[in-house]
């Protein structure tokens, strides 16, 4: 008998998150579009037919506005919509508008009173303005993913050109190292990635997923990212820094697709001042990236299909090592230590000369200077005859930059 009050409390409470969650209701991978109607005087128009038409799906979305001449859409999908507004007595009001990713846009309608022959009035598209929170959002588009400058085209670049974000250049053996920005002073390991609205944190380190590359691949299947840099609402929760949505491309009534090539290598890139100042050569790096999509209706207006697929195929020179190789002193000593034993016909001879070539013809052999770094003769204490590990080196190095295997990389 005591249950009814406490079940009243609740279904209020549940009523009442509702009712909040059509105020503000977009997630992040969906937008939404709001605002009001209103006549000459602006005054609000009750009962106005919204309709708002998705231009790539055809997928038609229909509301009335309410007492105060207000409508809402929520959970768009971000694109190309076109927003036709209607009421008996004005005319017919047809507006384009593009929906963004994150918090709705605001976009007011002022009607005019029809005269005798009803005409429809085509407005150019106005920019969208949010009005309803204090998110600092910064939207990329589809073009703009694709033509701003991107080494190695990591998808975590594009937040670089929002306010409040720069790259991470910490140096150290820290944590603080981690993650490619910072935002707003917070530290790289702070930001939260999502794609369609699905966490893609490394959750170890609390930064964007990465191979061995360090890269966020993928960008040729992106249509659209939102960067959230400060002030955001609770469905942007989780890391105190940025936040980083990402909304994939899909199919539409239009058969579409692309196919794209990026090649990197030594012909474009310099040699580094310190490997100039040791005399090392410039590395051989080569990169190698493409992708291809293809999208289009299965039933017009229903159901579409989306293909896309990548692939980075990435040598780069490991950073420059100490090559260290027997001396001519060395080589000759043990040649005739050997051939003492053994005689100059032995397999040991042989092995040895052998051996010795592959060491001479070492790429860099030619530049190497005797000793290495802390010992001018290479010898390590040791003492052997004809003056070695006294005044004859026993080993000569050099500096050199090695090319590491190709790393195949996939990402669909």
């Amino acid at each position: 008998m005591k249950s009814g009050p406490v079940c009243r409390i609740v279904l209020s409470q549940l009523l009442f998150i509702a009712t909040a969650s059509n105020v503000n209701a977009q997630t992040t991978a969906s937008g939404g579009l709001t605002g009001t109607v209103t006549d000459p005087s602006d005054q609000f128009v009750p009962g106005a037919t919204v309709e708002l038409k998705d231009n790539a799906k055809g997928t038609l979305h229909s509301a009335k506005t309410d007492t105060e001449g207000a409508y809402l859409f929520s959970f768009l999908l971000p694109g190309s919509y076109t927003l036709r507004v209607s009421h008996p007595g004005f005319t017919t009001e047809i507006v384009p508008v593009n929906v963004f990713l994150g918090p709705p846009g605001t976009l007011h309608v002022k009607m005019v009173i029809a005269p005798v022959a009803t005409t429809i009035q085509v407005k150019t598209g106005a920019p969208l303005i949010n009005t309803d929170n204090g998110d600092v959002s910064t939207t990329v588009t589809e073009r703009q993913v694709s033509e701003i400058p991107n080494p190695g085209n990591d998808l975590t670049y594009i937040a670089q050109i929002a306010p409040g974000i720069v790259m991470n250049t910490d140096a150290g053996g820290s944590e603080i190292t981690l993650g490619n920005f910072s935002s707003l002073g917070m530290p790289g390991y702070s930001n939260l990635f999502t794609v369609n609205g699905m966490n893609s944190n490394d959750m170890g380190y609390s930064v964007n997923m990465t191979g061995a590359s360090f890269l966020f691949l993928g960008q040729n299947q992106i249509q659209e990212a939102t960067v959230v840099s400060n002030g955001y609402s609770g469905q942007f929760g989780l890391f105190a820094g940025a936040n980083v949505n990402y909304i994939t491309k899909s199919g539409s009534n239009e058969l579409h697709g692309n196919a794209v090539y990026y090649w990197n290598g030594r012909a474009f890139n310099a040699n580094n001042w310190f490997n100039k100042a040791n005399g090392i050569q410039r590395p051989f790096d080569n990169a190698n990236q493409w992708a291809a999509s293809l999208g289009g209706p299965i039933k017009k207006d229903k159901l579409f299909f989306f293909l896309n697929t990548e692939g980075l195929e990435l040598l780069i020179p490991s950073p420059p090592i100490r090559v260290v190789l027997p001396s001519p002193e060395f080589q000759a000593a043990t040649i005739a230590n050997i051939d003492s034993i053994f005689g100059t016909s032995s397999a040991s001879d042989a092995f040895y000369k052998q051996m010795f070539n592959l060491y001479n013809e070492a790429s860099g052999a030619s530049r190497a200077s005797p000793g290495v770094p802390g010992d001018p003769l290479g010898c390590g204490g040791f003492q052997g005859p004809n003056g070695l590990g006294t005044t004859v080196p026993c080993a000569v190095s050099f500096e050199s930059t090695l090319s590491n295997q190709p790393t195949p990389r996939l990402h669909r």
